[in-house]
Order: C-alpha cells, then structure tokens, then sequence
C-alpha cells in the first residue's frame, strides 16, 4: 500500500478499510462512534462470572471446557481459571496439521504445569483440504474453516455431556471481540461459514466422527457463540440446548500488555521473538494476513492495535512503527500451501465476500 494513504489522525485505521468514514478531523468512525452507557463495572463482571462458574463447578468429570490452541489468549483462560477457581479443566485442541513448534510445546507445558486433561483431534486432511479449496475459490480466504470447526468440536463435546449424563461443562473461550472482531472484514462468523458452504459440503460436515449433527443444527440457528452476552437469550437458549458458552474476557479486564509475561513467568509459556505474537499457534497464519492486505490494505494487527490506541494502551507513534511486523509481501508458505491443495495463485478469489 503506498505511503501516503490516508489514515485515521487518532488510530492508525486506513481509508481502506470497509465503511470506514472519516471526519473534518481526520477521525475516523470507529474512533467517534458513541460508547455504551452505564457499562458493568469489572467488580459487577467478576461477580457474574464467579456466579457462573460456581454454577459448574463439581457437578461432572470436567468443571469447564476449554478450547487451547497453544496462544496467548486461551493459555491465559485456561490459567486463569485454574489459579482463581481450581477447576477440573478440559483442553480440547483442534489440530489442522499446520500448528507451530511453538503452539504444540505450548500445550505441553499448559497441561503438564496445570495439571489438565487435553484432548486432541486432528480431522482427516483430505476433508480439510476440501473445505480450503472451496472457501479459497469462493471468497478468497480459508480461516473461517478452522474458526469455526474449533468451536464445533467443542460445542459436540458439550451436547453429547448434556445429553449422555444430564449435564454439561462450562465452555470457555478466550476470544477477545473488541480486538478480534473487525466488522466488514471478519471471517469467524459461523453464519457466514455456514451459509456459504454447498449442500455436499455440508453433508460432509455433518458426516465427521467428531462433530455431532444434531450439535451443528443448534448452532445453524443461534448466533454465533462468540457474539453472545451474558444472560441475554440466545446465551439462555444455547445453555438449555448445549452448554453455557463464555469468552473469558468478556468478563475480565485483559491485558494485551502483560499476560505474555505473566505465563512465561508462571508457566514457562513461550512466544516467538521479535514478533507481534498473535496467531503465531498456526504456521498458516502469515497467509491470512497476507490475504487481508491485500484486499483490504491492513492486517488484524492493524485493527488490533487501532484499539488499543482507542483505549490508552499503545500510542499511534508505537503502532505506526510496530506496522514494521505486517506481513505485506507474500509469505514463504503461501505457494507451497496452494500446491498441497492443488491450487494456483489465480484460483484465489480476491473479490470474495469476507463479512456476513
């Protein structure tokens, strides 16, 4: 992207990015948009979530469910949840066959130093590739099918407790939607992926040993768990059909700046050096970003970073120079990723649909 595209005079969002509007200030409308009122307090969030979990706790084999890729942010959940609450915890892994040295020793540590049971499943590469070959033709992008297989493998698990034994563990995540979640860019929807699989496809969906048809139907006609809130009624209703389904830190204030260190220090959680640490778990990862840069000229760091100006935890300065760690150019891995799949770089849909 050349140099002198316009960017948001307070975070570093450019005039790219999808809706974004800008006013006589250079302020962009995510910046200025209005903010909720009368939001809970972190002691009224606490309060809730102790509620919950003490809702949970000794009524099965696990307390809660948690789904650990090796990152940041569900090591951080999976910690939390140990050292505040003692919980029997889950670890389920999708593995997609793609997950670094450092995710995988990652998730030794985690369970080894917390003492939690992990589960992993790695789907057949075969059914994997397919759905990768069919998102990228389509829409240009192939993360929506690891997104959302994760929290179907976890939702299956949760439905086949509540229906084998009566009740079902506390489903946690660690998915931080203000700095997750980009409206108009996103592709963790399970609407979208949903909607944009063939009838085949989803049949082939359904036919996995580790997903639950009946858990899929559930999940087809609820928003998507990661844009639940508390107590409202699509959480209700996914609690009386599956499981009470929680993003930790919905509930927490989560701090970007320090949980790195704190498991390192805690743990012996490791991240890579020199590197904006997020996503690092799947080596496909530079291909997404490479992905979105190219059609939407920014990356997640981008809208990361963008809000954590907005909300006083890194200065623009620092987030035009950590721009450095975008992955601009094509990655290494991309082609190589393609011939597996028998791809080229023209079957790439660059004009796709990423947003529901």
């Amino acid at each position: 992207m050349a140099e002198d595209v316009k960017r948001c005079t307070r975070c570093i969002l450019p005039e790219t990015y999808p809706d974004i509007h800008f006013n006589e200030q250079g302020v962009c409308s995510f910046c200025s948009e209005p903010q909720a009122e009368n939001p809970p307090s972190e002691k009224e969030l606490k309060n809730t979530l102790d509620t919950i979990v003490r809702s949970h706790k000794g009524k099965g084999k696990y307390d809660a469910v948690v789904g650990l890729s090796g990152g940041k942010d569900s090591t951080y959940a999976a910690y939390y949840l140990k050292k505040e609450y003692n919980l029997r915890i889950l670890g389920i892994n999708f593995d997609n066959g793609y997950r670094s040295e450092y995710a995988i020793n990652n998730l030794e540590i985690v369970c080894d130093t917390l003492g939690i049971d992990l589960l992993t499943i790695r789907p057949k590469k075969a059914f994997l590739n397919t759905l990768y070959r069919h998102f990228l033709r389509r829409n240009g992008e192939f993360c929506s099918v690891c997104n959302n297989l994760g929290y179907l493998l976890v939702g299956s698990f949760c439905f086949n407790q509540q229906r084998l034994h009566g009740y079902a563990p506390l489903a946690v995540g660690g998915w931080t939607k203000k700095y997750e979640y980009q409206p108009g860019v996103s592709v963790t929807s399970m609407q979208y992926f949903f909607n944009h699989l063939t009838p085949e496809l989803f049949e082939e969906l359904v036919a996995q040993p580790f997903i639950e048809e009946d858990a899929v139907r559930i999940f087809m006609q609820l928003n998507d768990p990661r844009q639940t809130h508390t107590y409202s009624a699509t959480q209700r209703e996914f609690k009386r059909l599956v499981s009470t389904f929680i993003q930790l830190p919905d509930y927490l204030p989560w701090d970007l700046n320090n949980m790195a260190q704190i498991l390192a220090d805690t743990i012996g959680w490791r991240q890579p050096p020199n590197g904006h640490g997020s996503h690092f778990d799947c080596a496909l990862f530079p291909i997404k970003e490479f992905l979105k840069y190219r059609k939407y000229g920014l990356t997640q760091e981008t809208i990361k970073n963008s809000v954590m100006i907005r909300e006083g935890l890194m200065t623009r300065d620092d987030a035009l120079k950590r721009m450095a760690l975008d992955q601009t150019e094509e990655p290494d891995v991309y082609r190589k990723f393609l011939n597996e799949l028998r791809l080229s770089v023209d079957d790439v849909n660059g004009d796709g649909e990423w947003s529901r």
